[in-house]
């Protein structure tokens, strides 16, 4: 019975975190049609954390968790909400300079960053498995980026940099998370007040904005909206918590491969966007360089061992 208990487990957390990987690479099927349609990205976020939140408040009270935090750590999620918020804002803002599957991809490169961030900050030492995926990462980026060598695009160049600044306050957020002492909290209740405080963030953002908070235009673009909220947010999160509990961080990280594999396949599928052989390697470079790392210690022929054996 052990056993079986055990396959379960890990087969549902296989399940979670492959969804949240593959809903979280949706981010473009819902807000490149909100932009399309006029609304400018801090308004989108604003919809996107809060209408989250609010989806994420009804899981925790079903689940009956509590609101309750303290002072301390209501500074720490602060900080964690303003990294986050740089994270999206940077991200979004990309969509408007290159294709949206290539801008998720090069978002994608955190884990090179926050590899980097430990060796400066946290002395770990690199290794050529580190440097060999840094290289890797280097030229996916430019093989996705679009740059023509014979005449550089500017707006790819900045397309590019915002990417590459999601990418890093990203792995700023993921190297806070433990630091800041606040990797024991309830998920749930981490990620509501992160979402929570970082829509008041950008409520506060757009105070020096021309647009300030758009109003939500039809019923249509409230339902993207909507969508955004649940899709890529709430449920992304939600399946990640029960992923990292079934099976770890490292196989979940392993598996997060598929949201860049997602945000190309909507580019490419919905958006019509380009899809070439040099696009083609560039994809494959960046996946590739994350698994180099992440696969660090983990062994192919054991990931699913206990799976294998019969009671």
């Amino acid at each position: 019975m052990e056993n079986a208990a055990q396959c379960k487990s890990r087969t549902r957390g296989f399940i979670n975190a492959m969804i949240s990987s593959c809903s979280f690479g949706l981010i473009p099927l819902f807000s490149v049609p909100v932009m399309e349609a006029g609304m400018e990205t801090p308004s989108l976020l604003i919809y996107r954390f809060f209408f989250g939140a609010i989806f994420i408040l009804m899981g925790m009270a079903y689940m009956r968790i509590g609101l309750k935090i303290t002072l301390g750590q209501f500074w720490r999620i602060l900080i964690l909400a303003l990294s986050n918020d740089v994270t999206a804002l940077a991200m979004v803002y990309g969509y408007n300079f290159m294709p949206s599957g290539a801008a998720c991809t090069i978002q994608f490169s955190y884990p090179i960053f926050t590899c980097l961030l430990m060796m400066a900050f946290f002395h770990e030492r690199l290794t050529l498995r580190t440097a060999f995926a840094i290289v890797l990462a280097v030229v996916g980026v430019a093989a996705l980026s679009g740059i023509d060598m014979t005449g550089c695009d500017s707006r790819v160049w900045i397309g590019v940099g915002l990417e590459l600044l999601a990418g890093l306050s990203y792995a700023v957020y993921l190297v806070l998370v433990p630091v800041l002492n606040v990797s024991k909290m309830d998920s749930l209740k981490l990620t509501f007040y992160v979402f929570l405080l970082g829509g008041v963030l950008l409520v506060l953002f757009t105070l020096f904005t021309p647009t300030g908070i758009q109003p939500i235009g039809s019923l249509k673009i409230g339902g993207t909206l909507l969508l955004l909220g649940l899709v890529p947010t709430a449920v992304s999160n939600f399946t990640l918590i029960v992923g990292l509990k079934n099976i770890g961080s490292t196989l979940t990280s392993i598996l997060g491969a598929l949201e860049p594999l997602t945000a190309m396949a909507v580019g490419v599928l919905v958006f019509a966007e380009p899809f070439d052989l040099v696009t083609l390697l560039g994809l494959v470079c960046i996946v590739a360089a994350v698994l180099v790392l992440i696969m660090k210690g983990v062994k192919l022929s054991s990931l699913f061992s206990k799976c294998s054996k019969r009671r």
